[in-house]
Parts: structure tokens; sequence; C-alpha cells
């Protein structure tokens, strides 16, 4: 099962690229994405991936729950994105 930078790329890749992203957080169990373009992401992909447990849709962000690693996943998507997209 991927974890680690493996994981947070495969990740970021699904929920449409580094370029859309505008706000990424956490919180204890979620991974938490504000999307330019909530269409680019593949839901379905992000489903059937093994690391994740669950997706859901809150208000205008996307909750990625992993199976495991939430705060190295959200440190690996922090140094891929750069500081722009964390809050």
């Amino acid at each position: 099962m991927p974890s680690g930078a493996h994981g947070a790329d495969v990740i970021l890749r699904e929920v449409g690229g580094r370029e859309n992203v505008t706000r990424l957080t956490h919180c204890f169990v979620r991974l938490r994405f504000r999307l330019r373009d909530p269409a680019a992401a593949d839901i379905d992909a992000l489903r059937a991936h093994p690391l994740v447990a669950f997706i859901a849709w809150q208000a205008d962000e996307l909750h990625i729950a992993p199976r495991r690693d939430l705060f190295r996943l959200f440190a690996d998507l922090r140094d891929a994105l750069g500081d722009t997209a964390i809050s």
C-alpha cells in the first residue's frame, strides 16, 4: 500500500494536480482540499485507491480520509504544494 511521498503523489494527481489545489488543511482524520475546478478531481480513482478509506464533499471542500499516515501525507502534500495552498 503506497504511503509517504508516493501516496501523496497519487492523491495530488487524482485531485486534479498541484495547480488545482487552492487550499489544503487537515483535521484529526481528514485531508481537506479546496479545488479550483472540483470536476477535475477523479473521485472514482480516489475511492478505489487502497490508501483512501473514504472521501466526502462538505460545503466547498473535498475531504479525504486516509487509512493511515494522515500527518505524513499532509507533510508530503505540503512539500509538493509549497506554501501557497497551505493554511
